[in-house]
């Protein structure tokens, strides 16, 4: 898959005529959304193996499924309600396992400015149930091995936290 440029994912994120406009610096380092608090899960199955996926938002590297926080809703519910619509599976909160902050990944479509948390949950279910528009693969794999695939930025960070939490390494 070919990497979009920066005046691509303009373009497509404001449905504009990228090429018709002048961008200037300023405009491409804009945070458009201003400052957005999102979140995902690392779900464990009963086999002691977590969930990656991949995402073309996140130029389908491999993640945790999960998104934004509603306003209303609590850092829980709102990362609940994300992964459930994602994978379809149920889940239950084992609770927060990371945090962090995120400004301008370059793995992200567009500039953003995330504070993220990352819910640890377990599941019963292992059948996943993608819609193939926010996430378009997953795979279940021994924690330690998540570590060897090519990650989104953050993502390594909560593993390892994950890690320390299960295992005290």
């Amino acid at each position: 898959m070919a990497e979009i440029g920066i005046i691509e994912k303009l373009h497509a994120f404001h449905g504009g005529d990228a090429h018709n406009h002048d961008f200037k610096i300023d405009e491409i380092n804009t945070f458009t959304k201003g400052v957005e608090v999102v979140g995902s899960a690392i779900i464990e199955n009963p086999d002691g193996k977590i969930l990656m996926v991949q995402s073309p938002k996140w130029r389908n590297k491999w993640m945790m499924p999960g998104g934004h926080i509603e306003p209303g809703e609590t850092i829980e519910q709102g990362i609940l309600r994300e992964v459930g619509e994602e994978t379809g599976l149920k889940l239950k909160s084992q609770g927060i396992i990371a945090y962090g902050e995120l400004i301008n990944s370059q793995d992200f479509v567009r500039p953003a400015h995330f504070i993220y948390f990352d819910l640890f949950c377990i599941t019963d279910n292992t059948s996943v149930k993608l819609d193939n528009q926010e996430l378009t693969d997953y795979v279940w794999v021994i924690p330690q091995d998540a570590l060897k695939l090519d990650l989104a930025e953050s993502y390594e960070k909560t593993i390892k936290d994950y890690l320390l939490y299960k295992f005290h390494i």
